[in-house]
C-alpha cells in the first residue's frame, strides 16, 4: 500500500492547518464567557428569589395595620379625652364657684369670651367702633352673636350700664319693615314692657338711657353684641377622673 506524504507549511510554524482551512474553521469563544454567562444566570435567579420574599413580606405588612390600628387608636382617645377632662376640671376650679355642701365640687358657670360680659344668660359687648344699623348686625354675626335683643327690664337696665350709662344711643337688634317692629331673631315687641315705638316703612331702634328709640338705619352708633355663654358643667369633667395636678 502505498503511503501518505503530508507536507509541512514551514512558513507557518506551530500549526498544522493552510490559509484556507483556517477561514473555515468554526470561531471558538474563549473559556470565560461560558463561566460569566453562568454566573449572570445564577444572579438573575438569585433576584428573582428576593423580589418574590420582599412580596410576600410587604403584602403581609400590609394587613397587619388592621388588626393592630384599633388598639393603637383607642389608647390615643382615651388619652386625648383624658387630658380634655383634667383641663376642664382644671378650668372649674379656677372659674366656678365650689358646691355648699361639699367644697372640694363645682358647681357648673357660664364663660364668656375676652371682653365679653356676662349677665344672667347671656354675653355682651360694647363695640369700639361706631358705624350704621347694618354694620353693627354684621359686626355681631362675624363673632358668633347677635344684636342684642332685650327680653326684660333687668336686661334693658344692664345694657344702660355697660354703655356708660345711656347717656348716647346704641344700636341694638330692633328693626322695622313694612310699619312692623320685630328683633333680629325674628319674634315682635313686647310694647307692654318696653312701650311702643313710631310706625316706620323702614328705621332701626336704639337704646338710651333705657329708652328704646327709633332712628334712621344710617345713623352712626356704637352697639351691643348679645351671644349664649359657654356652659360648663361638672359632667364634662367626668365623676372619679384622677387628674395630675400639674394639668
Amino acid at each position: 500500500m502505498a503511503g501518505e506524504i503530508v507536507y509541512a507549511d514551514l512558513r507557518h510554524p506551530g500549526d498544522g492547518f493552510s490559509p484556507a482551512e483556517k477561514r473555515h474553521a468554526p470561531a471558538l469563544c474563549p473559556r470565560w464567557h461560558g463561566v460569566l454567562l453562568k454566573v449572570s444566570a445564577l444572579g438573575h435567579l438569585i433576584l428573582l428569589v428576593l423580589v418574590a420574599v420582599l412580596s410576600v413580606q410587604v403584602f403581609q405588612g400590609s394587613l397587619q395595620p388592621t388588626a393592630t390600628s384599633v388598639p393603637w387608636q383607642g389608647s390615643e382617645t382615651r388619652g386625648r379625652n383624658h387630658t380634655e377632662r383634667c383641663v376642664i376640671s382644671s378650668l372649674m376650679r379656677y372659674f366656678c364657684r365650689p358646691r355648699r355642701e361639699s367644697p372640694a365640687a363645682c358647681a357648673g358657670c357660664k364663660l364668656c369670651p375676652q371682653d365679653w360680659q356676662l349677665h344672667g344668660d347671656s354675653c355682651y359687648r360694647l363695640s369700639k367702633e361706631k358705624g350704621n344699623w347694618y354694620q353693627g348686625k354684621k359686626g355681631c354675626e362675624s363673632q358668633e352673636s347677635q344684636l342684642a335683643v332685650l327680653r326684660d327690664r333687668k336686661e334693658k337696665e344692664y345694657i344702660k350700664n355697660i354703655t356708660g350709662g345711656g347717656t348716647q344711643p346704641v344700636w341694638i337688634g330692633l328693626v322695622s319693615s313694612h310699619n312692623k317692629w320685630r328683633w333680629v331673631d325674628n319674634t315682635s315687641l313686647n310694647t307692654k314692657m318696653f312701650g311702643a315705638l313710631q310706625e316706620m316703612d323702614e328705621g332701626c331702634g336704639t337704646l338710651k338711657d333705657e329708652v328704646l328709640e327709633n332712628d334712621i338705619c344710617d345713623g352712626e352708633h356704637e352697639w351691643v353684641c348679645q351671644k349664649d355663654p359657654f356652659q360648663l358643667s361638672p359632667s364634662m369633667a367626668g365623676d372619679g377622673e384622677k387628674c395630675d395636678a400639674a394639668v
